[in-house]
Formats: C-alpha cells, sequence, structure tokens
C-alpha cells in the first residue's frame, strides 16, 4: 500500500513526509485515464491540490470550478475504480454557517464565498461516488491555517506585511477568533489520520481553542524577534467574528495527536 497525495508542492502538502507519493495530474486540463495509472489497488490518496482562497478563486472562476469541483470529481471517480484504499479529500471550515459556539461536524453548512461553494459542492459530489462504500471516504475540514509561510493573501501574509520597513499597513478585525494551526502541524495531522485507516465520514481539523486574531499576530511578531506596531493592530470584528472547530470526534479516535498551534520563527 502506498499514501499518494496531490498539491504535494502547496502549503499544506510541502510539509508531509517524504513516504507520501506526489500525484502528479492537472486536474483543470481534463487528464486521460493514463494520468491516474500510479493509483495502486490497495493504496490511499490524499486529495489536497485546488485553487485555493477567495481571490485566487475570483481571478478566474470557470478554472477554479475545472479545478476545484469537476478535477476533484474525476480524481475520486478513478480511485473508487482503482483503488480499494481510502480516499481523504482536504475541506475547509469555510463551508460552515456563522456560529457562536464550537463547530462540530453535523453543524449547518452556509458558505460565504465562491471557493466555499466550490469546497461545498465536491464534498457532494465525492460522497456521492463512494455512497456505496462510505468507510472508504474521509472528509478533512481543515480550520484556520496560520504561520509565516503561507500564502500572501492570508492572514499570514499580512502579518508580514507589518514587519516591512516603513509599512503603513494596518491589520484590522483584530477582535475575531480563529482557530489556527500551522501548515506543518495540518501536514503531519492528516498523514496520521491516514495512516491510522480508523476515520471515516466528516472530520474537523483543529486545536478545540480559539485566540484572537490580534493576539495571533502579536505572538508570531514578538517570538520573531519584530517590534510590535501595536497602532496599526486594529480593534473591530469582522461579519464572522468567531470561528472554532470541535475536535473531539477526531480525538476520540487519535486523543494522542499533537494539535497546538505553535508557530515558527520568520527566517
Amino acid at each position: 500500500m502506498k499514501v499518494l497525495a496531490t498539491g504535494i508542492t502547496g502549503t499544506i502538502g510541502r510539509h508531509l513526509p517524504n513516504s507520501v507519493q506526489p500525484l502528479n495530474i492537472d486536474l483543470g486540463a481534463f487528464p486521460s485515464a493514463k494520468s491516474f495509472s500510479d493509483i495502486g489497488s490497495d493504496d490511499h490518496v490524499l486529495h489536497l491540490a485546488g485553487v485555493v482562497g477567495t481571490i485566487e478563486v475570483e481571478k478566474d472562476k470557470n478554472y477554479s470550478h475545472a479545478v476545484n469541483v469537476n478535477g476533484a470529481t474525476l480524481l475520486a471517480e478513478e480511485f473508487f475504480k482503482r483503488s480499494l484504499g481510502k480516499f481523504f479529500y482536504i475541506s475547509t471550515s469555510h463551508v460552515y454557517g456563522p456560529s457562536s459556539e464550537k463547530i462540530t461536524e453535523n453543524a449547518q453548512t452556509k458558505p460565504s464565498s465562491l471557493y466555499a461553494e466550490q469546497k461545498l459542492m465536491a464534498e457532494s459530489r465525492i460522497s456521492e461516488i463512494f455512497a456505496s462504500a462510505p468507510e472508504r471516504l474521509c472528509i478533512i475540514r481543515v480550520f484556520s491555517v496560520l504561520d509565516w509561510d503561507v500564502a500572501p493573501f492570508t492572514l499570514g501574509g499580512a502579518i508580514r506585511k507589518l514587519t516591512q520597513p516603513d509599512s503603513k499597513f494596518e491589520l484590522n478585525n483584530s477582535d475575531d477568533i480563529r482557530d489556527f494551526m500551522t501548515p506543518k502541524t495540518i501536514a503531519k495531522s492528516i498523514f496520521e489520520i491516514a495512516k491510522s485507516d480508523k476515520l471515516d465520514g466528516i472530520i474537523n481539523l483543529c486545536t478545540g481553542t480559539g485566540i484572537r486574531v490580534g493576539e495571533a499576530a502579536i505572538r508570531m511578531l514578538d517570538e520573531s524577534g519584530y517590534k510590535i506596531p501595536a497602532a496599526r493592530i486594529l480593534p473591530g470584528i469582522s461579519a464572522n467574528p468567531y470561528v472554532v472547530g470541535d475536535n473531539s470526534k477526531l480525538l476520540r479516535t487519535l486523543p494522542n495527536l499533537s494539535l497546538d498551534w505553535q508557530p515558527s520563527k520568520s527566517a
């Protein structure tokens, strides 16, 4: 049995262990059946690849739909035919609706962006493919990703702007509360989930602990030795001020997972 992964050079995928083999498929280009020939009869697949984030999705809606929905569906179909292993679809907490409490896996879904709509649509289509064998599908909904090595359009990218000389950038909505994990911890957790082969259905991957955005920014800046620009970390909340997950389903099966948010030092 092999563990294969798409998106192995991405924000999370590049932190997967070397034992995970890349599955290099251009899911936006109508790949042929031959493109999936690396999938063996008992392999697992981690599907991380996609167009990520509202800004990137909105740049080319047709292409992002081709990758995030059609491509994910095609990969799941081919995997289902070729392997008796398990398919791990990496989704996002953005599919959930607003909540003032910790979000469980059976919470209402209400995507607030096109990116979230595409991820939820892919979840639905993939679930239909595995309807006759639901034990072979695990949908992992990842909560807020934060460290120095994340995309420019994310909170981590915004915090990097605070470190730039002569920057006037202001971090808004610092009173929002989020459930942060680093890409490295997420990758390690996804691999442990796949290796255990004990989980199926929808799983929240999160710490279960909320932290204010402003506090997270100050911690990252302080631990990396930057002067904290307190006047440019502005109070306020967004339209979705509280996004914290309930990870009890995950921890009942894998109680020894280390899920705490431990940001790295800035290079």
